[in-house]
């Protein structure tokens, strides 16, 4: 299911993670659910208080959307890698969810003191810092090097569907299996075996996925073993940029 719907984005043009994308919409409520908080502090008017609250409902409601976003690219990306910078932005998300709740509730007492919700509206902000930091982790360190323009198909496949645990030809899940000197890259009939039925080197199951022809034609194979023998193998690379 979740690679249908991955198809389909590419298929019309969009082949980047969709989490990225909605995880603005209640980072920046968040945000402004605080500066609110941090006027109604400043005017001791409570007007700013019911704005940020309706904010907050806001941010609450489409963090569901975005969590499920969040988790699909997890899947489809990372393989399902409980990677660190996934653990803690799982940790995060889930305690995003909690403060936003709690905060809300607190919202709803007509008492409430502008100093005790901007503390709380505080808190929520420093979440959604801390989830953008770790997100910025996995997305910048997943760079793939650069290569000339007719590299250029095999690089994209490589970004979608290899660098997530594949930065910069490193393995993240088995650090001592980098893809960089991994032997399958020495031919291209010994690159698609692997892709189609990778194993690990005692013959075993390991945890990358299998990339069946429909999931991975042939000739997007050859694109990306052509990238990959050019960015992690050739020597002297710099010559053709």
């Amino acid at each position: 299911m979740i690679d249908a719907i991955y198809d389909f984005l590419g298929r019309l043009g969009y082949s980047h993670p969709v989490h990225a994308v909605l995880t603005h919409v209640p980072v920046g409520l968040a945000i402004g659910a605080f500066c609110l908080a941090a006027a109604a502090l400043v005017t001791k008017e409570r007007k700013f208080l019911r704005s940020a609250y309706h904010v907050a409902v806001m941010a609450f409601a489409s963090s569901f959307f975005v969590a499920l976003a969040g988790i699909m690219d997890w899947r489809r990306f990372y393989g399902g890698a409980w990677l660190l910078e996934i653990e803690v932005k799982m940790v995060l998300a889930g305690l995003f969810v909690v403060l936003l709740l709690l905060t809300l509730l607190l919202g709803r007492l007509q008492e409430s003191r502008p100093a005790v919700m901007f503390v709380f509206y505080g808190l929520c902000a420093l979440n959604v810092l801390g989830l953008g930091f770790f997100g910025g982790q996995l997305v910048y360190r997943g760079f793939a090097p650069e290569a000339p323009e007719r590299f250029r198909s095999g690089r994209n496949v490589f970004e979608s569907h290899c660098s997530g645990c594949h930065r910069r030809g490193e393995n993240i899940i088995e650090p001592t299996l980098p893809l960089r000197s991994a032997p399958q890259l020495k031919n291209f009939g010994d690159f698609l075996a692997f892709v189609r039925n990778p194993r690990l080197p005692d013959g075993s199951i390991g945890p990358m996925p299998r990339f069946s022809a429909d999931r991975l034609s042939d000739e997007a194979c050859r694109q990306l073993y052509d990238y990959l023998y050019f960015a992690f193998v050739t020597q002297k690379r710099s010559e053709g940029l």
